[in-house]
């Protein structure tokens, strides 16, 4: 019997958690705010907003693969990857 997979279209959320994975996982083990990753997507032509980046980050974090980070002196939180997520992600680039 073959056996096929359906794709279903990413949504607009599942896009901008691959482009947050795809950033943490480029400097990791560096911590990056949501303000940033949202501004080098926009570089990328991406419109994400910084509420939708904060939103999915935080989504990101509940689910484990990524961690928030409070630095003394920072404004706001920072992101950074876990191994969880790097495995995620490696996954998700050779399929």
């Amino acid at each position: 019997m073959d056996e096929t997979r359906i794709k279903r279209q990413m949504t607009r959320e599942d896009q901008i958690r691959k482009e947050i994975l795809f950033q943490l996982y480029a400097v990791r083990p560096i911590a990056l705010s949501a303000g940033r990753i949202g501004r080098d997507a926009a570089r990328e032509r991406y419109d994400f907003t910084p509420v939708e980046v904060r939103r999915e980050a935080e989504f990101l974090a509940d689910e484990g693969l990524i961690a928030r980070v409070d630095e003394p002196g920072t404004t706001g939180r920072l992101y950074r990857i876990h191994a969880a997520g790097v495995r995620h992600y490696e996954r998700a680039i050779s399929s």
